[in-house]
C-alpha cells in the first residue's frame, strides 16, 4: 500500500519501505544528538563539581599533573560535542566523546587516589550503554576496566585499592549496560513508530480534510443542481410534470400540474397515486391490449419496452372535469443509476383535439358536399363535347376544355381530402397484389413528361429492366409516385433536372441500407427522387409531411398547391411497411427517398 504524505506542494506518495528508512534515520539522529548535547551536559557538570570540590580541598591531590590533564580532557570532549554535531560526524561522535570522559575518570583517579573520582564514570557510561547500537556496550566495559586499572598502572600513582571493583564494576557495567541498552534501544523504536504514526495521522487528518472539503463543494453543487432543476419545474406552468416512486404514489407536482388538474401539492404530494388521475376503464382497456395487469402496468408497460412513450390519456381533474392530456412517459434512476419511479409530463390536448375532430368532420363533409357536383358538372361536360352531339366552335371547346381541366383538379382535389380523412379515421385499406414498382415508376414519369416539358425541366428515369416486384396495392403505390415526380417538376425551375433511380437493396437490423446482402437484412425497394430545384429551409424540413403545411419556399415562389401531397405519400409509404425521407438544401434541391420491403 502506498500513503499520502503531505508536503508543502500538496500530497506525496510515500512507499512503506521508504517510510521506514527515514523514520529510522530520523530516530538515530534524533537519539545521536541528544547523546552528544544533551547528553554530554551531566557528564560536564559532574566534572565541573569535581574541580570544584578538588579545589576547595574536598578531594585530595596526589598528582596535580593528572589530574589538570583529566580536567582537560573532560572540558574538551564537552566541547568537541557540539563540534561533532555541526559536523554531522554524530555516528562516531557517540563513542568518542563518551569515551573521552572515561579516560578523563582515570586520570583524575589516578591523580588523586580517591574511590569517590570512580562515581564520575556513571555520566559516560550511561552515555555508552544508551548510545544507538550495542557497540556502547563493550566500550563501556573496556573504559571502567580501564578506569579502574589505569591509577595501578601509572608509576606515580598510589594503590588505590580496589582489586576487586576490577572484576566486578566491568561486569556490573556490562550486564546493567546490556539490559539498558536492551530497554533504551525498544524505547527508540517504540519513539520511532509513535512519530511515524502520527506523521500518518497527520497525512490521514489532511487527506480527510480534502475529501471533507470536496464532499463539501459537491454537496453544494448538488444542492445548487437541485434547487435550479425546481426553480425550473416550477417554472413550467402550461404542461403537467408529475414525478411518482416505483408504486406511482405521487412525489412531484408542479405548478402545471396544479393548473391542469385543480389540486395544490400539499392535497397530493405523498397522499395520492398517479394511477387515481386516470379513468379506469381506459387503463383496463389499455392493459387487455398490451396483455399486463391494469393501473400504474397499464400506464408505464410501453415505457419499460421503449425506454419511454407519448400518448394520449384521459385526465380526470379534481372537479372531475375530463380532459384530454398527451402524456410522455419516462423511467427515473437515482444518483446510483437505480430505478427510482416515473417521470409523466403531459400537455393539455384538449382543445388541439377537438379542432381537429372538427376539422376532420369539416373536411369530410365538404368533400363529400363537392365531389357529387363535381361530378355532375364533368358529367354534363363529357355530354357537350361529344363528338356526336351539335359541333362546338372552337372557341367554345376551348373554354370547355378549360373548364373540365379545374373540374378535374377540383375532383383530385377531393379525392386527396377524403384521402387524407381516411388516414386520420382510421379506415384507410389496401388491396395487396404482387406490384412491378419499375412499371410504377415508368408511368409516373410518362404522366408527368409533358407537363416537365412544358416546365423546361428535363426528367431521367433509371430503373431495372428486370423489373422489381414489391407486394402492396398497384393504384395507391401510383399515387405515392405520381405524387413525388410531379412535386419535384413543380418545384424545380426551368433548366433544372430530375432523375429517378429504382434499386434493390438490403435493409440491416439497425435501418442501414446496403447494396449487398448481409446476415439478417431485409431485402428492400430503393426508390429516389432528385431535383435541382428551390430546397427547402432547415427549420421546416420536419413538418413537410404535415397536412397542409408548405414551406416558406413555396410560398415565396407562388408554386400552387394546398399541402396535401406529401401527407398521403408518406401515409401511403408507412401502410407499406415503408419508409420515406428527405435531404434537402436551401437552394440546392430535394431528394425524397422511399424504401419499401421487397416481396
Amino acid at each position: 500500500m502506498t500513503i499520502a504524505e503531505v508536503t508543502p506542494t500538496g500530497l506525496t506518495a510515500v512507499r512503506p519501505a521508504d517510510r521506514a528508512r527515514r523514520r529510522r534515520l530520523l530516530a538515530f539522529r534524533g537519539s545521536a544528538r541528544c547523546s552528544l548535547l544533551g547528553r554530554a551536559l551531566p557528564a560536564t557538570g559532574t566534572f565541573a563539581l569535581a574541580a570544584a570540590l578538588l579545589g576547595v580541598g574536598a578531594l585530595p591531590v596526589i598528582d596535580p599533573e593528572l589530574v589538570l590533564a583529566g580536567l582537560a580532557t573532560a572540558f574538551l570532549a564537552s566541547g568537541t560535542a557540539g563540534l561533532i554535531d555541526r559536523t554531522a560526524a554524530t555516528r562516531s561522535g557517540a563513542l568518542l566523546v563518551p569515551s573521552a570522559h572515561l579516560a578523563a575518570v582515570a586520570l583524575l583517579c589516578a591523580g588523586t587516589a580517591s574511590p569517590a573520582v570512580l562515581f564520575l564514570l556513571l555520566g559516560p557510561v550511561l552515555a555508552l550503554i544508551t548510545a544507538p547500537g550495542r557497540r556502547g556496550v563493550p566500550v563501556a566495559v573496556l573504559g571502567t576496566a580501564a578506569a579502574l586499572l589505569v591509577p595501578g598502572l601509572l608509576a606515580s600513582a598510589p594503590a588505590v585499592g580496589l582489586s576487586g571493583a576490577l572484576l566486578l564494576g566491568p561486569a556490573v557495567v556490562g550486564l546493567a549496560g546490556l539490559a539498558v541498552n536492551d530497554t533504551s534501544r525498544r524505547l527508540a523504536r517504540q519513539a520511532a513508530r509513535i512519530a511515524g504514526l502520527e506523521g500518518e495521522r497527520a497525512t490521514l487528518l489532511a487527506q480527510v480534510q480534502t475529501r471533507a472539503d470536496e464532499l463539501d463543494q459537491a454537496t453544494r453543487m448538488l444542492a445548487a443542481r437541485a434547487q435550479t432543476m425546481t426553480s425550473v419545474i416550477d417554472a413550467v406552468t402550461e404542461q403537467s410534470i408529475i414525478g411518482t416512486d416505483r408504486d406511482g404514489v405521487i412525489r412531484v407536482w408542479n405548478p402545471g400540474a396544479e393548473r391542469m388538474l385543480g389540486l395544490p401539492r400539499l392535497d397530493v404530494v405523498r397522499k395520492r397515486s398517479i394511477v387515481e388521475f386516470h379513468l379506469p376503464e381506459e387503463l383496463a382497456e389499455v392493459a387487455e391490449e398490451a396483455g399486463t395487469a391494469p393501473g400504474l402496468a397499464a400506464l408505464v408497460h410501453a415505457a419499460i419496452e421503449r425506454g419511454s412513450d407519448v400518448r394520449d390519456w384521459t385526465y380526470v381533474a379534481g372537479d372531475g372535469q375530463r380532459r384530454t392530456v398527451a402524456v410522455a412517459v419516462t423511467p427515473r434512476t437515482d444518483d446510483r443509476g437505480v430505478h427510482a419511479g416515473w417521470n409523466f409530463v403531459g400537455t393539455d390536448m384538449t382543445e388541439a383535439r377537438a379542432t381537429e375532430r372538427m376539422k376532420d368532420q369539416f373536411v369530410s363533409l365538404i368533400s363529400h358536399e363537392l365531389r357529387t357536383p363535381l361530378s355532375s358538372i364533368l358529367g354534363y361536360l363529357e355530354l357537350v363535347m361529344d363528338p356526336d352531339s351539335e359541333p362546338l366552335t372552337d372557341e367554345q371547346r376551348q373554354y370547355l376544355t378549360t373548364v373540365e381541366r379545374n373540374a378535374q383538379r377540383l375532383l383530385r382535389l377531393v379525392g386527396d381530402l377524403l384521402f387524407t380523412a381516411q388516414v386520420e379515421a382510421g379506415r384507410f385499406t389496401l388491396q395487396p397484389e404482387d406490384v412491378d414498382l419499375a412499371g410504377v415508376v415508368r408511368a409516373a414519369e410518362e404522366t408527368i413528361r409533358v407537363t416537365a416539358a412544358n416546365a423546361g425541366v428535363k426528367v431521367a428515369v433509371d430503373v431495372p429492366d428486370g423489373g422489381l416486384v414489391v407486394p402492396g396495392d398497384a393504384v395507391r403505390l401510383g399515387q405515392a409516385c405520381d405524387n413525388l415526380i410531379s412535386n419535384a417538376v413543380k418545384f424545380t425551375p426551368a433548366g433544372g433536372r430530375v432523375d429517378l433511380s429504382l434499386r434493390a437493396a438490403w435493409r440491416t437490423t439497425d435501418g442501414d441500407l446496403s447494396d449487398d446482402e448481409r446476415p439478417g437484412a431485409e431485402p428492400v425497394a430503393l426508390l429516389a427522387v432528385r431535383d435541382t430545384g428551390m430546397g427547402i429551409p432547415a427549420g421546416e424540413q420536419g413538418r413537410m409531411f404535415t397536412r397542409f403545411f408548405r414551406a416558406s419556399t413555396a410560398q415565396r415562389n407562388a408554386v400552387p398547391g394546398v399541402g396535401l401531397g406529401l401527407s398521403i405519400t408518406k401515409a401511403i409509404t408507412t401502410a407499406h411497411g415503408g419508409t420515406l425521407d428527405l435531404e434537402s438544401a436551401e437552394g440546392a434541391g430535394t431528394t425524397f427517398t422511399m424504401v419499401l420491403p421487397r416481396a
